[in-house]
């Protein structure tokens, strides 16, 4: 990012965060850094725009896209969007996400992913057209678009004491080998 960019942004930016401080951030507080080739601030609209290789860093948070705007009302964040190809969101080691799409609403602590929708949760994969993720509930809604359906794979526990996954666990299975999560495999992305 541009000095001139940066000096630019540093009043707004105060105020842009004040309200993630209080919305999203982890107890005890944690500073927010974002970062791009270039931003665009208007004050009067409370909003602002980083292009390019953007990141936006909070404690165990990190969201990196092509483009970052950021949304605030009364001075408070209120909404982060991002695009990019694709955009990428993790949460420490428990939320990885990824699309075309990103919305997080900060108030209903909400993740909306849109455009090849990709969603790990402890090991859970979560895939779709469209998939809103609820950070509070670690609720996943997830919808397919034309052909391409959702995707759910739970991995397989070793409960067997030989080694052997106990996926499926049974040889009278009904995979038909389409590649779907019917069929009763684990799968890895």
């Amino acid at each position: 990012m541009n000095s001139r960019a940066a000096i630019k942004g540093l009043g707004l930016l105060g105020l842009l965060f004040a309200g993630l401080a209080g919305a999203a951030q982890p107890p005890g507080g944690q500073p927010v850094e974002v970062s791009a080739n270039s931003a665009t601030f208007e004050q009067s609209a409370g909003t602002g725009v980083y292009r390019g290789d953007a990141e936006l860093i909070q404690g165990n948070r990190r969201l990196n896209a092509d483009v970052i705007r950021l949304f605030t009302e009364n001075n408070q964040l209120v909404r982060v969007e991002a695009t990019g190809n694709p955009v990428r969101m993790r949460e420490g080691d428990d939320l990885q996400a990824r699309a075309k799409n990103l919305v997080y609403d900060l108030r209903a602590r909400r993740l909306v992913l849109t455009g090849d929708a990709h969603v790990d949760h402890q090991g859970n994969t979560f895939e779709g057209a469209r998939v809103q993720y609820n950070l509070d509930s670690r609720r996943v809604d997830a919808s397919g678009e034309g052909d391409k359906r959702v995707r759910l794979v739970i991995p397989a526990k070793n409960t067997d004491p030989s080694g052997e996954s106990g996926a499926g666990g049974n040889d009278d299975t009904s995979d038909t080998g389409n590649g779907g999560a019917d069929g009763g495999k684990a799968e890895t992305p």
